[in-house]
């Protein structure tokens, strides 16, 4: 799993500055289940070229993700409740990989050939995410996500 960068009180405060009015609090940290995969790509166009790609696949939408940087785990127990459950099981997730792989590789560039890729790593991690509430005035409570990694948020 990835550890939080950001705590509670680090997303209440950054929130705080963006709406001073709104009465907000943390209902609670989840972890959100991704898979990861990293590919070695042999690729034949002028030049012979060779890298690595990874992905991230979505454990309960399957959608994929490119990613540029490879994130750090720390071995950690999750606690009952604190993780959604999984929808896309394994072997769903590293077929997802490979075609989101090969369209993103074949949609970049042109080739001679189709592109090789071989699977090198594949690893289950959990995201941590801060679930947000926050009323503003008399208004229903709304409630936002805050990536407790980026610091990014969105509504729910």
């Amino acid at each position: 799993m990835q550890e939080p960068v950001y705590g509670e009180q680090d997303v209440l405060r950054g929130l705080q500055q963006y709406e001073k009015q709104a009465k907000m609090h943390v209902r609670k940290l989840i972890f959100y289940p991704y898979y990861l995969f990293e590919y070695e790509l042999g690729i034949r166009s002028l030049l012979k070229l060779k890298g690595k790609t990874a992905c991230t696949i979505d454990a309960l939408s399957g959608y994929g993700a490119l990613i540029d940087v490879q994130p750090e785990f720390s071995p950690r127990q999750i606690e009952a409740g604190q993780a959604p459950a999984i929808q896309i099981n394994e072997d769903e997730a590293r077929e997802a990989a490979g075609q989101f792989i090969f369209e993103n590789a074949m949609s970049k560039a042109k080739f001679v050939t189709v592109p090789d890729i071989q699977l090198l790593t594949s690893t289950l991690f959990y995201r941590p995410f801060w679930l947000v509430e926050y009323r503003l005035g008399a208004y229903e409570p709304k409630s936002l996500i805050v990536d407790a990694i980026s610091g990014s948020y969105h509504p729910l």
